[in-house]
């Protein structure tokens, strides 16, 4: 399977696998603490093979997570987990009807509408993607985990970086928001207005890095690309 595993920026590394089911890349986030090892998303159950071959090639081991978030219930960002033991882990309530039976002991639904939570993140309801979906910003390290809310699904690596400016992701982004916001029946069926709220909430971070859950990692200006779409609001 191709696979990247690289370094985001200090104590953030990012994992992005080539889903040849979906065509896309799937990606989850380790997050380096002075005391705890924190996973954010974890990838399908069938794929945690290589998150446990990458976190081995920074001399980790799956027992050294402690802690784990979910951005949202979907299958590519929580099934992972069935393979870990003994963490912390957690999610937004409004996800719980997404959580598979097996899963709903793992995870406590103790993530806040808005408000800080564990490893230094802070946390906002967006409920766009799902119900529960969130977005969390670490402020040591500039870096927001925004989930599905804003992904680059299907699309290639910008020169194979996984963590690039994405000029032309970027315009291509754009362009796809321009169209829906021109779109009424569009606009209503997949409830534009709640994605543009959340935008706003994303912006007020003023990230430095966008770790989105499928593609690469947007670097620099992520405040001027977040402007940029809120003004096809």
């Amino acid at each position: 399977m191709e696979r990247y595993f690289q370094k985001v920026t200090d104590n953030v590394y990012g994992l992005l696998l080539w889903d040849e089911s979906w065509k896309s890349y799937n990606n989850c986030y380790i997050l380096i603490g002075e005391n705890e090892i924190t996973l954010i998303d974890s990838g399908k159950e069938e794929h945690f093979q290589y998150l446990e071959s990458a976190l081995k090639s920074i001399s980790l081991d799956k027992k050294d997570i402690s802690k784990f978030i979910a951005t949202h219930g979907h299958k590519d960002h929580i099934g992972g987990i069935q393979s870990l033991a003994g963490i912390e882990g957690s999610f937004h309530r409004k996800d719980f009807e997404l959580l598979p039976t097996n899963l709903r002991n793992k995870l406590s639904p103790n993530l806040p509408d808005r408000g800080s939570t564990v490893s230094n993140l802070e946390c906002v309801l967006l409920g766009h993607h799902t119900k529960g979906s969130v977005a969390l910003y670490h402020h040591d390290s500039g870096v927001l985990f925004c989930g599905d809310h804003l992904c680059f699904f299907g699309e290639p690596l910008p020169d194979g970086n996984v963590v690039d400016e994405g000029k032309l992701l970027r315009d291509k982004f754009k362009k796809f928001v321009s169209d829906w916001s021109r779109s009424e029946e569009m606009r209503k069926e997949h409830n534009f207005d709640l994605f543009i709220e959340g935008l706003k909430d994303i912006k007020k971070f003023n990230a430095e890095y966008l770790c989105t859950g499928h593609g690469v990692v947007l670097k620099g200006n992520i405040s001027g690309f977040i402007s940029d779409l809120l003004d096809f609001e």
